[in-house]
């Protein structure tokens, strides 16, 4: 393993210490992690996969995209910042958000679409394994949303979009059992 990524692995973890997922318990690394795991495995190189480690830093933190320029070198931060939602969506509800997000994702680098289809084959996953917090109609919201930015992003690694759309499968299969 790189030592950019060992560092971003670190740097992350840092970052991300003390947050948890929508459950309140599953430590929010974990989904980081899963990410650069997902990118490594459609053996994307280096640098995305330490860009998948931090996609969430600036977002979750205090950390700015120039820091992780200064760290991690300007590449690492371009894919960063092209993964980091506008400020001005955080309060938008979710349809809305994903909508500009899968305009943001349709103008995207092949990397930062690569990442993003990973994180939301991710979200997916942990939809599926902590549905501790979700209704049956939020859960359906999201999976459309997901669909949406993921529909942008193809054309970028099939195997991650297979992996997407067996993950959009099986969330539909187990948000049946979700309280309405």
């Amino acid at each position: 393993m790189s030592r950019l990524i060992t560092s971003a692995a670190l740097f992350a973890a840092q970052a991300h210490q003390d947050q948890t997922r929508k459950d309140g318990v599953a430590p929010y690394i974990n989904h980081v992690l899963e990410v650069a795991d997902l990118v490594a495995c459609a053996e994307a190189g280096e640098i995305e996969i330490a860009s998948a480690l931090l996609h969430d830093v600036v977002e979750d933190s205090e950390t700015g995209v120039n820091e992780i320029s200064r760290r991690f070198g300007p590449r690492v931060a371009q894919i960063v910042d092209g993964l980091t939602d506008d400020p001005a969506w955080e309060e938008l509800p979710r349809p809305e958000r994903k909508a500009l997000q899968a305009e943001h994702m349709a103008r995207a680098t092949q990397s930062v679409r690569l990442i993003k289809i990973a994180d939301q084959t991710s979200n997916l996953r942990d939809l599926v394994r902590l549905p501790k917090g979700w209704t049956r109609r939020e859960a359906a919201d999201y999976i459309a949303g997901a669909k949406r930015v993921v529909d942008a992003c193809r054309g970028a690694s099939p195997f991650l979009e297979v992996t997407f759309d067996n993950a959009v499968a099986e969330a539909m299969q187990k948000i049946e059992e979700f309280p309405s």
